[in-house]
């Protein structure tokens, strides 16, 4: 068996990166948010059950719903994977509850947008829907056309989880997970927490700002690691969504880059779908 060293590198590096996060927002949370966020304590309880909840469901539908291949080791509908996933979901409930209550502190002391439905003036306020739906295009565009130059092969992980056959569950999961879940956990991470922590280091001048958007992109590109046979072509490819993410966040807060990115996942989605169809 072939050992893939720059892949268990980018895992490691990515878990060390996930590992500090988790510790600075437990330090940051107790030292500083728990005091200036008390106000939406009782949101952001619930907004974390609902994340937490909303993992729950996922592994009871991998586990029970969807048929996963066996391969490479993999076995996602296996019941290890499950009580792992579960086990996972469950505790995520305080990870996210500090990334979001720090998140918001870094984002009104550094006079951010953050979270619109945490501001202090507790009001959703006005989506601007142009902003966040204007670049999903391009970033198809460059999707499809990034792969198909350079026609990278799956690698047993990605294959492992695509699941089987193509009845009216797998959508579902196929929705609920690219277009709901994985837009929310990613952004309140990557962005709402990990852009906030940065602008409170370095500052918000045009070149911290720039700095941030472009390291919280590589950061959020190196997590995608592990789908294809070269992890650069992923890295790449994914990349310019997480500029564009962080620079919608950076102008319109969390809910903006939530949508964006739920945007881009569900429309990639059909348009693979259509390709496949075609090409065959």
């Amino acid at each position: 068996m072939q050992i893939d060293i720059p892949f268990i590198l980018l895992l490691l590096l990515n878990g060390l990166i996930s590992l500090a996060f988790f510790v600075l927002a437990v330090v940051y949370f107790f030292v500083e948010a728990k005091n200036t966020t008390r106000s939406i304590g009782g949101r952001t309880v619930w907004i974390s059950a609902l994340i937490c909840a909303a993992g729950v469901t996922n592994a009871f539908l991998i586990r029970y719903a969807i048929v996963f291949p066996k391969i490479g080791g993999y076995d996602l509908n296996s019941d290890f994977n499950f009580f792992t996933s579960l086990a996972t979901a469950v505790l995520s409930f305080f990870p996210y509850l500090f990334y979001i209550r720090c998140g918001q502190h870094f984002a009104e002391e550094r006079e951010m947008p953050g979270s619109l439905c945490l501001s202090a003036a507790g009001e959703a306020g006005h989506l601007d829907w142009r902003r966040i739906l204007m670049p999903i295009p391009f970033l198809v565009v460059w999707t499809f056309a990034w792969f198909a130059i350079f026609s990278p092969e799956p690698t047993d992980l990605a294959l492992a989880t695509s699941p089987e056959g193509n009845g009216p569950m797998v959508y579902v999961y196929t929705f609920f997970t690219a277009s709901i879940l994985a837009p929310v956990q990613e952004e309140i991470l990557y962005r709402h927490f990990a852009m906030g922590l940065l602008y409170k280091w370095f500052g918000r001048s045009k070149a911290a700002t720039v700095l941030n958007i472009v390291l919280t992109a590589l950061i959020f590109a190196v997590a995608h690691a592990g789908v294809v046979s070269e992890d650069w072509i992923k890295i790449l490819q994914i990349l310019p969504a997480g500029l564009v993410f962080g620079w919608i966040n950076h102008k319109k807060g969390l809910e903006h880059s939530i949508l964006a990115h739920s945007a881009f996942n569900t429309l990639v989605i059909p348009v693979s779908m259509l390709l496949e169809y075609f090409t065959k």
